[in-house]
């Protein structure tokens, strides 16, 4: 087992559902925790009844909506001269502030949905939809969607796993191959944006026959 899945270990062990959710909030604004990773650990736990099914994916979801929160508060408060003093504290490149910021520019609400899967971009959405000053209303509608999507998605491969894996050969396939990690975060992506994308045009084919309703 890794260090860093060794401390997980141990936070998830001693603290359950509450240090899912301080490990996930504090992830989301910046901290160096491997989120996705923390997720399956969760679910993986999850399907053996370490932790608690309901209270895990409350903790969860609660996690990554708070983190997320906090990042739109400091955006909206503090702008980008903080961004730019702490990132590198953060280990958050430049490189990275750029792509974000074109990111979030060009698409703008969208991003704060498929920015959970994007490591990088997942940590500055909500911070570039505070300094946007997007009105809170519509951050919380699509980042707080996003937030469900995205720990769904996660938890439940977690949960899959658990079936088929015990936790410490689960633990050292990843710890052997990390670079198989890469490949589950864009399969779980992929499910997870083909859903966003069925979702969305379901609503707009409603929206539209509302509106031809209206007009006719």
């Amino acid at each position: 087992m890794t260090p860093i899945h060794h401390i997980l270990h141990e936070v998830l062990h001693q603290y359950g559902a509450f240090g899912l959710a301080v490990l996930l909030a504090g992830g989301i604004v910046g901290l160096p925790v491997p989120d996705e990773t923390l997720l399956v650990m969760s679910g993986f736990w999850m399907h053996h009844g370490d932790l608690p099914l309901a209270g895990t994916i409350l903790a969860a979801y609660a996690g990554s909506c708070i983190g997320m929160t906090i990042s739109y508060v400091l955006g909206l408060k503090l702008g980008m001269p903080l961004l730019h003093r702490i990132a590198p504290k953060l280990r958050i490149s430049e490189k990275h502030i750029f792509k974000a910021e074109a990111g979030f520019l060009r698409y703008g609400k969208t991003v704060l949905i498929i920015g959970y899967y994007i490591p990088g971009l997942r940590q500055l959405s909500a911070f570039f939809a505070g300094v946007s000053k997007m009105p809170f209303r519509i951050f919380v509608t699509y980042a707080y969607t996003g937030a469900l999507i995205w720990i769904s998605i996660f938890l439940g491969a977690g949960y899959f796993l658990g079936r088929h894996f015990s936790f410490s050969l689960l633990m050292e396939h990843f710890a052997n191959n990390p670079d198989t990690l890469p490949y589950l975060i864009g399969a779980a992506g992929g499910i997870g944006l083909s859903f966003v994308l069925r979702t969305y045009l379901a609503y707009r084919t409603k929206f539209c026959l509302y509106k031809n309703s209206l007009l006719q």
